[in-house]
């Protein structure tokens, strides 16, 4: 059956999921690009929405085999397009359950986003921590939302492949971790660092840099030698050059 009215229950449903609120209140998430559904095969989405013309012409047949039939809903071409988020739409999306989990390691290497703001930073430093084998990303309350779409999308499918977990700052001293924050002065240079297997290495808001509780409760400072021309990196440059020197 092609839904076609905007007073449908589905339609008004998964049109919300577009939302933060309402994505928490039903801790789901949407993923649009297909070839981020394929790679995550392992994960199986709650539900799929398609448009009328993908699933005329049989696009996404081999996506559409690994959900139950009762939990995909075709829409018309014109109420599908309010259901992405994307400008330009392939035609499919997949709803996830959250994929975060509770911190209980005893070791590891691990950043901690204090507060990033920007969803491309956010993604892109999952694919960063995706592509070095980080051991994880620990993401403050106060930081966008990881499940946003444009976060979503940034990380590709590697925010299916990274541990993800939310803590507050306060908690984040109660680890036996090594807490390190990045700065300017009074640091050591991540070349010179020789980075443990306990390290969590802070990663500040985009304008206003690692909190002043955090610089105030490190356990150390860690900086990226760069040209005196220039006073600072974008988030994911920085936090994607310090997960390579962790891991390499």
């Amino acid at each position: 059956m092609i839904i076609s009215s905007k007073n449908n229950s589905h339609f008004k449903f998964f049109k919300s999921l577009k939302e933060k609120k309402y994505r928490q209140e039903n801790k789901l998430f949407m993923v649009e690009k297909p070839v981020v559904i394929e790679e995550a095969i392992e994960f199986v989405p709650e539900y799929i929405s398609i448009s009328e013309e993908a699933y005329n012409e049989n696009k996404f047949e081999e996506i559409l085999k690994i959900v139950d039939k009762e939990r995909i809903f075709i829409f018309s071409d014109n109420l599908f397009k309010n259901l992405a988020d994307a400008v330009t739409s392939p035609g499919i999306i997949a709803y996830y359950k959250e994929i975060h989990r509770d911190f209980n390691e005893n070791r590891g290497k691990f950043l901690y986003l204090d507060d990033i703001r920007e969803p491309g930073n956010l993604g892109g430093i999952i694919r960063s921590a995706d592509a070095f084998n980080l051991d994880g990303v620990i993401i403050s309350p106060n930081s966008v939302d990881v499940y946003n779409p444009k976060t979503v999308r940034s990380s590709m499918s590697s925010i299916f492949k990274v541990p993800i977990y939310f803590m507050p700052r306060e908690d984040l001293l109660k680890l036996d971790f090594n807490i390190l924050a990045t700065a300017l002065s009074n640091s050591t240079s991540t070349r010179d660092y020789e980075f443990k297997d306990k390290d969590i290495v802070v990663i500040g808001n985009e304008a206003k840099g690692v909190s002043k509780f955090l610089m105030e409760n490190a356990n150390g400072y860690l900086n990226i030698p760069i040209s005196e021309s220039v006073d600072s990196l974008n988030a994911n440059v920085a936090a994607s050059i310090i997960i390579y020197e962790m891991m390499k």
